[in-house]
């Protein structure tokens, strides 16, 4: 039931239907999937068979990007009624300037606010001065840029240079997006301490960071 439930959300996305999605939300509540087991039985496979279509070529650009916006409207009907415990962890994430796809960000983002991070979207066409701002407002450690073209790919580095000009040199910098999983040296390149190649990674990642920077005293020693 669930994978069928899926599949038709995944189609309200493609159709840019947002009370067809709506509906299908509805439905699977109505046939018994619990309020905080809507994201990881229906969203999240629903955005894994958009993004697997649009890397296999089965819709264009446009109509992921597309897509992707439904998909975000939606996103809020599927959360779990209840934030779990806060980690007192912040977490600043975005796609990289001149970058529009927020697919990945959009999963990555909300996992990690189920697991009780305290996540600051920046969204996505994110410059790098922008990072810095939040990471200085927040006092956020842990950032996660992504980007799916290899040219903004390749400009994640200014992230890390930007961060080092004003003494954030113990910032945490994750990336994620294509380019960096099918390119590992893009991510070196980027002075990158990780690769997020999904919700799962995300979380197994901010997890070893939050206790990596746990160890450290005020001044990152």
């Amino acid at each position: 039931m669930a994978a069928e439930e899926a599949a038709l959300l995944y189609q309200a996305f493609v159709e840019q239907d947002p009370a067809a999605a709506i509906r299908v939300v509805e439905h699977a509540r109505a046939s018994g999937i619990a309020q905080d087991a809507l994201f990881d039985a229906l969203y999240s496979p629903a955005m894994a068979m958009l993004g697997g279509a649009w890397a296999d070529g089965a819709i264009d650009e446009v109509a992921f990007a597309q897509a992707a916006v439904v998909a975000e409207q939606v996103g809020s009907f599927v959360m779990p009624p209840a934030a779990r415990r806060d980690t007192g962890v912040t977490v600043v994430v975005g796609t990289m300037h001149r970058d529009r796809h927020s697919i990945a960000r959009t999963i990555v983002a909300a996992t990690l606010k189920e697991a009780g991070y305290r996540v600051n979207d920046l969204g996505v066409d994110v410059r790098p001065t922008d990072f810095l701002e939040r990471i200085e407002e927040t006092g956020a450690r842990i950032v996660i840029v992504f980007a799916e073209m290899a040219h903004t790919a390749r400009a994640v580095g200014r992230v890390r240079e930007m961060l080092a000009s004003a003494d954030h040199d113990g910032v945490v910098i994750l990336v994620g997006g294509g380019p960096f999983v099918a390119d590992e040296s893009l991510a070196r390149e980027a002075g990158a301490n990780g690769v997020v190649t999904g919700a799962e990674s995300a979380l197994r990642l901010v997890s070893r960071a939050a206790r990596d920077l746990s160890g450290l005293g005020e001044d990152g020693s």
